[in-house]
């Protein structure tokens, strides 16, 4: 196929060269003398451009490319420059061009193909060229060839595209007879299903993104899918019988792949901090991959298990504590941490002393010390007890309670990635988060992404407890509706969903929502979010109409004005006001104005405290105003009218 570009250069070149002959022939303008009857006189730029004109840049030669393997018909290039080659007298054809309906005869420039265009410009003639008007005609005529030029392209195309499978099949010879049907093979086809026309093919996600998640149900968790096996203490919790049921296998080959795979696995898992922030647990962990600068690195668990309504780590420690341990060498392994503490509350003595001894069992089968598994990393795991203080669950108050000081938490920056223990890099995590590791290692950051909806991946362990028919512990998968979860696993609300009143779905801080909400709520921390609660702990308590829910977020409030360190004014001056007023709605000895008054007090606190205590305590009288405020009001109406009775009386 001939080059439509070449082809344009050249018709361009040589019929500015023809335009000038019929200009000289007679057809230029009328003004060439001036009033005294001499010439105009010709701009050196004119004799330059027609010098240009007559050395073209590119010779009046068309050579054929080479061979393709799918030829094109060269029908359209060749039949426009067989009726233009005027020059040489081969056609006498017109081509007509539909350029503002008007038509060019070419014919015309035959008896000027041996005239020689310098001479008679030279010459005096009577119809001299104009040069004004050979500017205008060669401007029109380039137009005009452009457009013919991209009309021929575009009929080639057209031609093309529709004689395209003849073209193809006539460059790859006879067609023979189809390939036979490949053998059926039994199972469903492992190929991927074609791609629609148009359609973008998939894009390929980086490396430690979870993946989408397609599902539009989720629950109730199939129990090949569990991994706490023993939450209910049905087996034993010892060494042996914990490997019987999958513990510390493939541990080597895990800790072989290295520190880099691990965090990757973790973040495509999806995992969030089930501690209650909900912090991305793969993202925190990488935090400490950082050039070494002679400190050691720590890994601190966090089994300060204090909250009001939760229990699910106590569970962990007390019938599972070798995935606690098994975790922990998994995470010291991804965080380059050569060394372990687990911080367990005071009050859990039997806890930990089932965890000690699971400490000893793994020493003793070289799953810790100098050369853990027999993969040459070297990680010690200890226990430390703490006091049972509430605030200590907050990562630098353990910190602190840790180093012998009094807990109380620390300003941030510096952030203990950076500053931990003993001013040396540390991070610190959940019981749960931890003990889920080696069982995303083994199953794969995929398989655990595969439950829950986007960004609320995995399973987790919730509590269910209050006015419900089985108060329980369960592994469930995330993104279950609250009303199922309840019906399924703890029997339902005592009286039937009905009689419910209102729940506090993720542990004694975060606010309660009322029967309304908690129906249509799913229970993850994007669909809690979406009520003005979060997932928190993922303790349920249940609340049902005969309950004095006043009372039981006053109880609440009373807890955290105990637990207080006192060290942040808006936290110590705050919530023993927020005590005071709470235990006046109890009694009604209030005013409806205090009502505005506690709100504004909790909103002075939320935000303005080092550590999340404050905003905890916060939220549960939030919570109440912002649903139940009419009880609060008919209270304290009821008792100003009792009052008003007896002073009357």
């Amino acid at each position: 196929m001939i080059p439509l570009g070449l082809l344009r250069q050249q018709l361009s070149k040589n019929y500015k060269i023809s335009l000038i002959r019929t200009l000289a022939d007679g057809k230029g303008s009328k003004g060439g003398r001036n009033p005294s009857g001499k010439l105009h006189e010709k701009p050196k730029e004119s004799a330059d451009k027609q010098q240009r004109l007559k050395a073209s840049k590119f010779p009046f030669v068309i050579t054929a490319p080479a061979a393709s393997k799918f030829p094109v018909e060269e029908e359209p290039a060749n039949r426009l420059l067989e009726i233009l080659d005027s020059r040489q007298g081969k056609r006498k054809e017109d081509l007509i061009v539909n350029d503002t309906k008007k038509k060019f005869d070419f014919s015309r420039l035959k008896p000027l193909a041996n005239f020689p265009v310098e001479s008679r410009k030279n010459s005096k003639s009577k119809f001299p060229v104009n040069e004004r008007t050979l500017e205008t005609e060669d401007d029109r005529l380039e137009e005009v060839l452009q457009k013919a030029a991209k009309k021929v392209e575009r009929e080639s195309r057209g031609r093309l595209a529709q004689n395209w499978p003849a073209v193809a099949q006539k460059a790859k010879g006879p067609a023979g007879p189809p390939p036979p049907p490949p053998p059926a093979k039994d199972g469903p086809s492992k190929r991927a299903p074609p791609r629609k026309a148009g359609a973008l093919p998939p894009r390929k996600l980086p490396p430690g993104t979870p993946p989408p998640q397609t599902k539009k149900t989720f629950g109730p968790l199939a129990d090949a899918d569990r991994i706490f096996t023993n939450l209910y203490g049905r087996h034993d919790w010892r060494l042996k019988a914990a490997m019987k049921r999958g513990d510390w296998y493939m541990t080597k080959e895990i800790l072989g792949k290295g520190h880099l795979w691990i965090i990757n696995e973790m973040k495509t898992s999806g995992l969030r901090g089930r501690g209650g922030a909900g912090f991305p647990s793969g993202l925190k962990w990488s935090f400490m991959n950082k050039p070494p600068d002679g400190r050691p690195k720590f890994l601190l668990v966090n089994a300060d298990e204090g909250e009001p309504g939760t229990c699910k780590d106590r569970e962990i420690l007390r019938h599972d504590p070798h995935k606690l341990v098994e975790g922990c060498l998994i995470a010291g392994r991804a965080m380059g941490a050569n060394t372990g503490y687990i911080y367990i509350r005071g009050e859990f003595y039997n806890e930990a002393c089932n965890l000690q001894y699971a400490i000893l069992e793994a020493y003793k089968a070289g799953f810790l010390g100098p050369n853990a598994c027999g993969s040459g990393f070297e990680f010690d795991l200890y226990v430390q007890r703490g006091a049972g203080a509430y605030v200590c669950g907050e990562e630098t108050s353990l910190i602190e309670s840790l180093e012998g000081k009094a807990g109380k938490p620390r300003n941030k920056p510096p952030f203990p990635a950076d500053i931990g223990v003993f001013g040396c890099p540390s991070t610190v995590t959940n019981v749960e988060t931890v003990s889920v590791a080696p069982t995303i290692c083994r199953r794969g950051g995929n398989w655990f992404a595969s439950f829950g909806r986007t960004r609320n991946s995995g399973t987790k362990l919730f509590n269910i407890s209050g006015h419900v028919e089985r108060p329980c512990t369960v592994e469930e998968e995330l993104s279950m509706p609250t009303r199922e979860l309840i019906e399924r696993h703890a029997g339902g609300v005592i009286g039937g969903w009905d009689n419910l009143l209102a729940i506090i779905p993720g542990g004694s801080s975060t606010p309660c929502i009322p029967k309304e909400d908690a129906s249509k709520a799913i229970h993850d921390y994007d669909g809690l979010m979406a009520v003005r609660s979060s997932l928190g702990t993922g303790a349920i308590i249940v609340m049902n109409k005969q309950t004095d829910i006043i009372k039981a977020i006053a109880r609440l409030a009373a807890f955290y004005k105990h637990e207080s360190c006192g060290q942040c004014t808006p936290c110590r001056e705050g919530l023993h006001w927020v005590n005071l007023i709470m235990q006046r709605f109890v009694t009604g000895q209030a005013s409806v104005g205090e009502i505005d008054m506690l709100w504004e007090i909790t909103k002075q606190i939320e935000g303005h405290t080092i550590c999340a205590l404050g905003d905890g305590a916060s939220w549960p009288p939030q919570g109440l105003i912002r649903h139940f405020r009419p009880l609060i009001e008919e209270r304290i109406k009821e008792r100003a009218a009792c009052d008003a009775a007896a002073a009357a009386s």
